[in-house]
Order: structure tokens, then C-alpha cells, then sequence
């Protein structure tokens, strides 16, 4: 279903009525978001190019019933023009040559306001934030699973495409030019090439051909969303070592996923899934690497504080990425109040169908293997 402009109007109607209890906690009138992510979420995805100091960034200004973008002069005709048109915004505009903080003290004067970037005597929002940043509004969602899409059609069809002999970065760099192609900006791109990846867990993409086997992840962001997924190809017959791994890169992927609901932990599931690897060579794999981070509104999100983890609840968004020896299955998934739903699911690519505790099958993406 097509997003309008009046469906994006009507999420940012709603997340400004919801700071007002947020105004009311932190007793002040007013809130000014700069952090990216915060100004995102309140704008449901203004997007903000160009090379712009952290200090220079545009930001958003609101009492809870009236909303500003507070913004340069170098900036400010564009962002309404092209994105923020008929959303409600009115502006406050400093001028370039004079810098965001002389504008926000005079704006800040005598108001009682709070922030989410520290400034002299203004309480911090962010932990007041956060929980409203965590759960995607029904808008958002719909711009998740768009975004999804167009991250796995992007890793598949490189997948399916690259030469023998191509080096990671190569391949790699054709992921990135196909989600750049669809509006999506490459926030990380990883290709383990002939089994790399049981060396080093974080690989990147180096100077390395693919001659047998590539394991091949994207990371993209649009409307300030983000949605990870890899997909695995072989080159010629999937080598015996590999296709062990990734079997059971597949069993605990489906594992991971059969947990993720409301009120677990990510920590939890991760260790509910090292069952799945008891008993064999890679019993203790997950000592190499997290099982999973929160995604959404951040690319990667360690849902751990002190002493205690963050429940998962319906609308956090979930990226799972089981590594067993050289292989990695990972995809992005939405937590609902039945089960989860996969924002990164195969598209024209092999799968296998896992049932785990006699829930629902789950198609998982496979190996795909190509002639060379």
C-alpha cells in the first residue's frame, strides 16, 4: 500500500501529541531533538544531505501541540521543498555566519526547555525517548518493510550476478551502487569470501577474491530506518565443511525467531539457540559474536543496561544474525503480538523450511549455488 503525504502527516500529528507526557515528566514547555535519530523518528524520515558539522545540523523544536524545524539559512529552503511541504512545520532559522548555539541560547531564553544534546542547565529527553523510538508506529512499519525489500532484492541480485574471481570489495561495491540506485544508502557492507568468515566474525569486504563461496551483507537506511539481511552463495557444489555450518546457521536462525516475541530478551533467545549447536564442532560459537542486535531507528542496538536487559515488545524491530564457523544467516524481523515477521525474507532465492517447536514453518534463505 502507497504511503501518502497525509499518512505521514497524521504519524507526526500523533508522536508530537505523545511528547506531551514526556513535557509534563521533565516539567518544561518545550523540546529541541537534534540527534539524527530523534529528529527522524519525530519527522517520520526527513532525510538531511550533504557535509554538515554536527553542530550545524537541523534539528526540531515543539511544545507538544506546534512544531518548528530550527534550521540554517543553507538548508532550510530545501528540507521544505523536498521533504517537509505541508507536514505543519513552521521555522526558526538561524543564519549560517552565526552559528546553531548563539541562535539556541537566544531561542532557550527564559524558556523552560529540555534536549537530547547537553547544553548548560537544560535537562536531557533521551531516556524519555527511547521508548517511543523502539516501537515503529503502523507508518513506520510500512516504511520498514519497503526499505527490506529493496536491502534483500539488492544482496540477491549481486549475489546471483557477480563474476568468479570478483574480489569483496568488488562485490560489495555492486550492493552498494543498487541500494544507492533504489534511494537506500549503504550504512555497512560485508562480503566473506571461501570461508573467511570463520576467522573473523566483523569482516568487511577486503581485497580477497570469491572463488568457492561468498557470504554477502548489507546494512541500508532510508527514512531514517535501517534493515540488515545476507544472503550465502557457492560457487560450483556448496563444500561439505560449509554446508554443515550453514545447516546449522539455518536451525538456529529458526530458533532465534520462534522466541522473538514480546517480553523476551534478546540475550535470552540467544541462549535458548545455543542448543541447536550442542554436542558438535561449533558447540561454542556463540562465544564469537552476539546473536543479535535491536534495529529500527539504529542500525545496531545493544538492548542491555546494567544488571538488567530491555524487553522486546510488538513494533521493535530485530536483527538476527546466527555465525556458525564460516557461515552467517541474517535477517531483519518485526516483533508482533503473534509471530514475528520477516522484513528481509527471500525473494527469487532458495530456502529451507524450518519448524521449531511445532510453531509455524519458516522459510529461511539457503545456499544458492551457480554454475561457474
Amino acid at each position: 500500500m502507497p504511503l501518502s503525504p497525509a499518512d505521514r502527516r497524521a504519524d507526526i500529528d500523533a508522536k508530537q501529541a505523545a511528547l506531551l507526557p514526556v513535557l509534563r515528566s521533565l516539567g518544561v514547555d518545550t523540546l529541541a531533538l537534534f540527534m539524527p535519530a530523534h529528529v527522524a523518528w519525530f519527522t517520520a524520515g526527513m532525510n538531511v544531505p550533504g557535509l554538515i558539522p554536527d553542530t550545524e545540523r537541523p534539528g526540531v523544536y515543539t511544545n507538544g501541540q506546534s512544531r518548528w524545524l530550527v534550521c540554517s539559512n543553507a538548508d532550510s529552503q530545501r528540507l521544505f521543498d523536498e521533504d517537509l511541504d505541508g507536514l505543519g512545520f513552521q521555522l526558526k532559522e538561524w543564519h549560517w555566519e552565526a552559528g546553531r548555539s548563539d541562535f539556541l541560547a537566544y531561542l532557550t531564553d527564559g524558556a523552560r526547555v529540555a534536549a537530547d544534546r547537553p547544553f548548560p542547565g537544560i535537562p536531557l529527553a533521551n531516556e524519555h525517548l527511547r521508548p517511543l523510538l523502539r516501537v515503529l508506529t503502523p507508518f513506520e512499519q510500512l516504511q520498514y518493510r519497503d526499505l527490506g525489500a529493496l536491502v534483500a532484492e539488492a544482496v540477491e541480485t549481486t549475489a546471483r550476478a557477480f563474476a568468479h574471481g570478483r574480489t569483496e570489495q568488488e562485490v560489495a561495491a555492486q550492493v552498494g551502487h543498487r541500494l544507492l540506485h533504489h534511494g537506500v544508502e549503504p550504512v555497512a557492507l560485508s562480503v566473506t569470501a571461501d570461508g573467511r568468515g570463520a576467522k573473523y566474525r566483523r569482516a568487511g569486504a577486503g581485497p580477497h577474491p570469491v572463488t568457492r563461496t561468498a557470504v554477502v551483507q548489507a546494512t541500508g537506511s532510508r527514512d531514517g530506518l535501517f534493515v540488515t539481511c545476507s544472503r550465502t552463495v557457492s560457487l560450483g557444489p556448496v563444500p561439505p565443511d560449509f554446508a554443515a555450518a550453514h545447516d546449522l546457521a539455518v536451525k538456529q536462525a529458526g530458533s532465534f525467531r520462534s522466541w522473538t516475541k514480546s517480553n523476551k530478551t534478546i540475550g535470552a533467545i540467544g541462549v535458548a539457540g545455543r542448543a541447536v549447536l550442542g554436542g558438535g564442532p561449533f558447540e561454542f560459537d556463540y562465544r564469537l559474536s552476539p546473536p543479535g542486535y535491536g534495529a529500527g531507528r539504529f542500525a545496531a542496538e545493544f538492548l542491555g543496561r546494567p544488571g538488567a536487559e530491555e524487553v522486546l515488545a510488538a513494533g521493535n524491530a530485530v536483527v538476527w544474525q546466527p555465525r556458525v564457523g564460516p557461515a552467517a544467516v541474517v535477517d531483519t524481523l518485526l516483533v508482533t503480538d503473534a509471530e514475528p515477521a520477516a522484513v528481509t525474507p527471500p525473494g527469487e532465492w532458495p530456502v529451507k523450511r524450518v519448524v521449531v517447536r511445532g510453531g509455524p514453518p519458516q522459510d529461511i534463505a539457503d545456499v544458492l549455488v551457480r554454475d561457474v
